[in-house]
């Protein structure tokens, strides 16, 4: 029998679990801990020693598939070596064991759940961002293992404490032990990669709200209150629904992502759509990105006035970016313009949706209130402030007469 080698970068708090066989591996952490890309590397792991697998790689909305299990299979892959044909349409990803059995990654999503009932042969699923399902998406998702295999069943569960966002998956597997499951949690200390955990270090760090800090710096379970806005989430309107269109861009690279939305403006009413989320974009490649969503040098992007440099190579490159309105107290002031307008987030804009749903105020140690943002997965958010506040405010009372 040939000996299997291949390289996998791995901490040593994660490497016990590639031969972890309970039914629910649920890797439960901070931001930046690595969960994720640890569950990419036991179903690499798993395919290459046993083969003929068919794992479902699910986030809750299929569109959120790409910028994230996806784009973090690929990249493993990439990384390794690995020599594998990617059905861009069917979103899959398929390649051979040393064994020579194929195996196959199947990426999808929750919008059609009588398509996921349709799949069948499955050998092992792993539900990325686990918050994002419902109780009654996770019974679903369990009974869809249930044929033979020649090796284990195991979901595996991946997320961030949060228990606003999913009080079941606490109360599952946590309040109580269930004995088909083996529990995980980490922090950005466990994350392999030195140059990634310094950089989440960092910035986590610098977290001074208690409930955001115990949630993403230290993996702990906690209950996030104070949501700040609660627009919500409605289909496009038919037809040319808007007065006028523009854009907030926030920057973002390797830690944090570049994100785009695009606001439609009807007399004092606004709806959102979120463009770009995306890492790892050089500002050369945002600016390709942002024309082939039909942006041109005739339409306004508000963008972070602290990245003079961007703005320039953007506007170099045939794009009318500007520098959004800051100042003291401005993150205040642009929160307090915008809970005064009637505003809705367009359906499919699932980052900005989860964005909105955790931008929540800082409170203290007491759990007060406090009167500025936790900045925290606020990037959607911060682009929406830039583009409207700086556009509209003053402008819209002085030149749009409402009443």
């Amino acid at each position: 029998m040939n000996e299997i080698v291949f390289d996998l970068s791995i901490s040593d708090s994660f490497f016990p679990l590639l031969e972890e066989k309970a039914r629910y591996l649920v890797l439960c952490g901070g931001a930046g801990s690595g969960k994720s890309e640890f569950a990419a590397r036991k179903l690499y792991y798993r395919s290459k020693k046993e083969g003929g697998h068919r794992f479902l790689i699910l986030r809750k909305v299929r569109s959120r598939v790409r910028e994230s299990v996806l784009e973090v299979s690929k990249n493993l892959l990439d990384t390794i070596g690995e020599t594998y044909d990617f059905n861009k349409t069917e979103r899959t990803i398929s390649f051979l064991a040393p064994n020579g059995r194929r195996n196959e990654w199947l990426f999808d999503g929750l919008d059609d759940p009588d398509k996921i009932k349709s799949i069948k042969g499955v050998t092992g699923i792993w539900m990325e961002e686990t918050t994002e399902f419902t109780k009654d998406d996770f019974t679903q998702i369990d009974l869809r293992l249930r044929e033979t295999c020649p090796s284990y069943h195991q979901i595996i569960l991946s997320f961030n404490p949060d228990e606003a966002a999913a009080p079941w998956l606490k109360e599952r597997f946590f309040d109580h032990k269930d004995p088909d499951a083996f529990v995980h949690e980490s922090t950005v200390d466990d994350n392999p990669i030195a140059e990634i955990r310094e950089a989440y270090r960092i910035r986590l760090d610098m977290l001074d709200d208690p409930t955001y800090s115990a949630i993403y710096r230290f993996g702990q379970w906690a209950l996030a209150k104070g949501v700040i806005f609660n627009w919500d989430v409605v289909d496009r309107p038919e037809g040319t629904f808007y007065d006028e269109t523009f854009y907030g861009l926030d920057f973002g690279f390797s830690v944090d992502p570049a994100a785009l939305v695009c606001a439609y403006r009807k007399a004092d009413e606004f709806w959102l759509e979120e463009l770009l989320y995306a890492r790892n974009l050089t500002n050369q490649e945002l600016a390709s990105v942002m024309k082939g969503k039909g942006i041109n040098r005739t339409d306004e992007v508000y963008a972070d006035s602290a990245e003079p440099k961007s703005i320039e190579e953007l506007c170099r490159a045939g794009l009318n970016v500007k520098p959004c309105a800051k100042g003291p107290d401005s993150v205040r002031a642009g929160i307090d313009y915008l809970k005064n307008l009637k505003i809705h987030i367009i359906g499919d804009s699932p980052n900005l949706v989860d964005e909105r749903r955790r931008y929540k105020y800082k409170t203290d140690k007491a759990g007060n209130s406090l009167a500025v943002p936790a900045e925290i997965m606020d990037h959607l958010m911060s682009a929406v402030r830039y583009a409207i506040h700086t556009h509209c405010a003053g402008r819209i009372e002085r030149h749009f007469h409402f009443i």
